[in-house]
């Protein structure tokens, strides 16, 4: 040891010691004469770029790579990147690699990571956002695949953040697209997410499930966040299956052509199939699927409020319980809407007395008791504010107004035919539309939309069998929504006054009921404000057709109105635009429509009102032809 140790010390001292020396006079110089070519690897310079922050943006071959990549980092940077091209309006490269983006995309519905599932979910919604339904309709099954994959996966958390995914796909593919793709399974996964096969003798096959083992929620609010959209997805059903009603042909007489006219009435078309017109009891295809969402559902939706409804001693509701009966009550009006809509079509009522058949008398024990001493629900007011998060709550808020009403309209869909015994039930529900109507201005759009919607079923659709039972409250309510529209309590957003409008209108055209309930006396204010209609910009054309109606029923009061506001309607004709019109109708005929009003309405002119309009227009050139017209109208006789 000691002997090497020796020697490395003589080797180091033998060695040449240049410390201290001194480099000549221009060595210690570098040279900057040299040449550099820089090395460029042009296809990498052309796809990859990188951000203002710093970070790189991969092209397009390295984000498909890395979005199938095991790292959690490089799939989110992968997602990420994504994002910021489309934002940028780089989507037209991106439609050759769609099928390969959306599987790396959709795939991060199932990943274990929570940050993950998130991040894929933006990209998606950016995605469907950027490219039009054509693009994505060849390739949406592979969304779809991955969804109904995370709705029923073994993990929780994955199920529960498969909502999310779906909120994305409500938000940004058209209705009628994913109704007709996905619907009816995404349907049947939500079951399953909330409850599970029945294998004992009990009449319902299938039992709500406890819980999904989550910690962070309880069931109630687990089940109504699933039922929410549900009803999203029924929404989209009735949606796409709503179709506009066409127009009348209406012929007008013109002397110097021939005229063609409809002598019989053309036949309707039988839409029935063949078992339907034999009186057999045999659904479709789509009748039958309709039939098992109402045979899976309904108990279910049953149960789910029984578990949550109050004791008899304890009326008031919780905020849990009232959000659960806020969904469960839209839901069981949607699968009305669509069994509605199936008969309508296909000219059948089997599914709706099937439905009343079997569960009328369970609606009616769950939510109203039997004499409806349950009704109206309301919530326990809460001590302190919702937090901004809690402000979107579907819970209908302190009086539940959403759910009173959709209950009102529920009870009018199974007891169309009310019985006796029933009278003290529907007494219940016609007093709280009064005390709705009272507090109309303290109710938001929607929420008026829902107080016509129940209105309409009282007073037009149950009428005539209501007013068997419950003639007095029933037109007392008529009276005070007479008075709420007249004195424009109604709201004009979203078109409420309007459907208030075509509703009187409707029941004014229906002479059973015009009758029934009263006729002039009871409807003068309404009769007496109608011409006031026609002074402002539009009208509707159902409108229109109310006042025809009434003309041609000799109403004195509507007569008397019309002609007191002559000379103001005349004046203002040139300005009045009818809404709802026959497509491709000349503005001048709808003027003679309301022209022709004044036909029948002369006979009350005493103070010669008509025929100085007359005058007046003759005097204006732009007026003339409506001046000719109207001089004609009061000159024609029989």
């Amino acid at each position: 040891m000691g002997g090497h140790h020796k020697k490395n010390l003589r080797a180091e001292k033998a060695k040449v010691k240049l410390k201290g020396a001194k480099l000549p006079k221009g060595l210690n110089v570098t040279k900057t004469d040299f040449k550099v070519r820089k090395i460029e690897i042009r296809e990498q310079l052309k796809e990859s770029s990188y951000s203002e922050t710093g970070q790189r943006h991969f092209n397009l071959k390295e984000t498909l790579s890395r979005l199938k990549h095991h790292s959690v980092k490089f799939r989110t940077d992968a997602q990420r990147n994504v994002r910021d091209s489309l934002k940028s309006g780089n989507a037209d490269h991106l439609i050759g690699h769609l099928n390969e983006l959306f599987q790396g995309i959709a795939a991060g519905a199932l990943d274990m990571e929570g940050s993950a599932r998130k991040e894929s979910f933006k990209t998606l919604d950016v995605l469907l956002e950027a490219l039009q339904p054509q693009a994505v309709a060849p390739f949406f099954h592979v969304i779809a695949t991955y969804l109904r994959c995370a709705m029923t996966h073994v993990l929780p958390a994955i199920q529960e953040d498969s909502l999310l995914m779906l909120d994305v796909l409500l938000l940004r593919v058209p209705p009628a697209f994913l109704a007709e793709r996905s619907a009816s399974t995404i349907i049947g996964n939500f079951i399953d997410m909330i409850s599970r096969a029945r294998h004992d003798n009990e009449r319902s096959n299938r039992t709500l499930t406890l819980n999904l083992s989550q910690g962070k929620q309880t069931t109630v609010k687990w089940r109504t966040k699933v039922l929410i959209r549900l009803q999203q997805i029924l929404s989209t059903l009735v949606t796409s299956k709503t179709a506009k009603p066409a127009a009348a042909r209406v012929v007008h007489f013109e002397e110097m052509r021939p005229q063609y006219y409809n002598v019989l009435c053309p036949v309707r078309q039988d839409n029935r199939n063949l078992h339907a017109i034999l009186n057999e009891s045999k659904l479709t295809a789509e009748g039958t699927q309709l039939h098992t969402y109402v045979e899976q559902l309904l108990p279910l939706l049953q149960d789910n409020w029984m578990e949550v409804r109050p004791q008899q001693q304890q009326p008031l509701l919780n905020q849990d319980a009232a959000a659960s009966l806020h969904v469960v009550i839209g839901l069981m009006s949607l699968l009305w809407n669509l069994i509605e809509q199936h008969e309508a079509e296909h000219s059948t009522t089997d599914l709706s007395d099937w439905l009343r058949k079997n569960y009328a008398q369970k609606f009616l024990l769950n939510f109203l008791d039997k004499d409806g001493s349950r009704f109206p629900y309301q919530q326990i007011p809460l001590a302190t504010k919702k937090s901004s998060k809690e402000k979107g709550a579907v819970d209908g808020g302190e009086l539940c107004v959403p759910q009173n009403l959709g209950i009102v309209q529920l009870a009018c869909k199974f007891f169309p035919t009310p019985l006796e015994r029933q009278t003290q039930m529907f007494a219940h529900l016609i007093a709280y539309m009064h005390e709705t109507l009272k507090r109309l201005n303290s109710l938001s759009p929607e929420q008026q939309l829902s107080l016509v919607a129940s209105l309409r079923a009282l007073l037009f659709e149950n009428a005539t069998s209501l007013m068997k039972i419950v003639e007095e409250p029933l037109t007392s309510l008529l009276s005070a929504s007479i008075e709420a529209y007249v004195s424009q309590r109604f709201t004009t957003r979203e078109g409420v006054a309007t459907r208030v409008l075509n509703l009187l209108c409707e029941i004014v055209e229906r002479s059973d009921l015009y009758t029934r309930f009263g006729g002039e006396q009871r409807f003068t204010p309404f009769l007496s404000y109608l011409p006031q209609l026609l002074l402002k910009p539009t009208v509707g054309e159902s409108t229109l057709r109310a006042m025809a109606t009434l003309c041609r029923q000799l109403n004195g009061v509507f007569m008397t109105a019309l002609v007191r506001s002559a000379p103001e309607i005349v004046s203002h004709l040139h300005k009045l635009q009818i809404t709802g019109d026959i497509e491709g109708q000349e503005k001048f005929e709808n003027h003679k429509r309301v022209l022709n009003l004044f036909y029948y309405a002369r006979e009350l002119d005493k103070e010669g009102k008509l025929e100085r309009s007359v005058k007046q227009l003759e005097e204006q050139v732009e007026s003339k032809g409506i001046a000719d017209y109207l001089k004609a109208v009061l000159g024609y006789d029989l």
